[in-house]
């Protein structure tokens, strides 16, 4: 195991070197080259009847539209409206920024407002999606599967004839939220202020699709949780703690950061730039004065909201999620068969040699290579390929076998839904 470690983290390095190497041959060229239209920053209007439920889709242009601070509006993170929730068994959660059925090639992405029953959820996939070269480095979700009835979408839309849409299944990925047409790199990842985390929130079909044009896979893996059902509804509710927490603190210093730069600008006397910050400002406060009814210091962001590419990554949070959630199971008396947490569910904070890789050269990024696999001998899962393994150590996953229930999914083949063939005309 130690071995596989070692290797997979040279790898790595020696990837990211090359990786430079690259970059630094092609300093000619910019983001720039990818013609993308300038920024423009949503109407402050426009979202707070989203958030106000007066709209249940918010449209955007995913190459441009941008929130205060210049970060995606494509990406925008899950929120809870909790003053509209009721997490009491056989409660409704009220979710927004759900990306379904906007069109990734016109460059179109719709977020939704959807009502989800967490007592409905029947089953919770961990999903690894490869990203080219070894299989040890890919992202990582949780998909949650409903029952009939389960999930819905918010609202009606008068105009649209025939069936209405479902929502079969909800997916939550933890991603590095940035401005639009910038690519994440994973060393500058590294300095956790290169990036904001995003806790986003997709149909799984939507999700897949982006997936397929980008000829990424998706390889399933099923949990199985303490508790059982119970277990899934919980890792539910600590999964949307965790993500609207994230949002709401990263919502809150994003305005407050706009507003400073618009003061210094000098353009807050500016009339519509007035009434514009007012409306920000509103929504700010309204952000954060709303939290989750659940007071476990291990689910409190604050402060934590910045993308690190080992400590808090796609892979690292989708975990974190699971095994702060079967730490609670146990904690609450669920019967563990065997099961535990892959490791101490805690926050942790970055060691200053991993937060100066995001800026060094090709000789500090050797010099702190020791560092770094002692790191990882220590730490196995930040190396994501290691994650099914340990879900497995620490039985939490369906057994099949005496093998991990698992499945690869390509739009080439079978997808969660069917074949290709049964899903696209032809």
């Amino acid at each position: 195991m130690v071995s596989k470690i070692i290797i997979t983290v040279l790898v790595i390095v020696i990837v990211a070197l090359v990786i430079k190497l690259v970059m630094d041959n092609r300093k000619g060229e910019s983001e720039a080259d990818y013609s993308l239209p300038p920024p423009e920053t949503l109407d402050a209007h426009d979202v707070a009847a989203f958030i106000d439920s007066e709209a249940t889709t918010f449209r955007v242009r995913t190459t441009c539209d941008v929130l205060p601070g210049g970060y995606s509006a494509a990406m925008s993170p899950l929120l809870v409206d909790w003053n509209k929730s009721d997490v009491s068994p056989g409660g409704e959660i009220l979710l927004i920024n759900i990306n379904h059925g906007g069109n990734p090639v016109s460059g179109v992405t719709e977020l939704r407002s959807a009502v989800i029953r967490p007592d409905k959820v029947i089953k919770v996939q961990f999903i690894m999606v490869p990203l080219g070269g070894p299989e040890a480095i890919a992202h990582s979700m949780i998909r949650f599967i409903f029952e009939d009835g389960g999930a819905e979408f918010s609202g009606s839309d008068r105009g649209v004839a025939g069936k209405s849409e479902k929502l079969e299944d909800l997916m939550i990925s933890w991603e590095a939220w940035r401005a639009p047409g910038v690519d994440y790199k994973m060393m500058k990842g590294m300095d956790p202020e290169t990036y904001e985390l995003s806790c986003r929130a997709y149909s799984g079909p939507q999700r897949f699709l982006e997936d397929a044009l980008m000829n990424r896979d998706w390889n399933m893996y099923e949990l199985k949780l303490p508790g059982g059902k119970d277990g899934y509804i919980e890792l539910l509710k600590v999964a949307l703690a965790l993500g609207d927490g994230a949002s709401r603190y990263s919502i809150v210093w994003m305005i407050e950061d706009a507003e400073q730069k618009l003061q210094e600008k000098g353009l807050d006397s500016d009339p519509e730039q007035s009434a514009a910050a007012g409306v920000w400002r509103a929504l700010k406060e309204r952000a954060g004065a709303s939290s989750a009814p659940d007071d476990d210091p291990r689910a409190d962001m604050t402060g934590r909201t910045g993308y690190q590419s080992l400590i808090r990554s796609c892979a690292t949070m989708a975990l974190y999620c699971v095994d702060l959630t079967v730490a609670r199971l146990i904690e609450a008396g669920y019967p563990a068969d065997g099961a535990r947490p892959t490791q101490k569910p805690e926050m942790v904070e970055e060691p200053a040699w991993m937060v100066e890789l995001g800026s060094a050269d090709i000789a500090g990024i050797l010099m702190r290579t020791p560092k770094a696999l002692a790191y990882a001998r220590s730490n196995p899962t930040i190396i994501p390929g290691n994650i099914p393994k340990a879900l497995e150590e620490a039985g939490l996953l369906v057994m099949e076998d005496g093998e991990p229930w698992s499945k690869r999914y390509s739009m080439q083949g079978d997808t969660p839904w069917g074949h290709r063939w049964q899903l696209l005309i032809r």
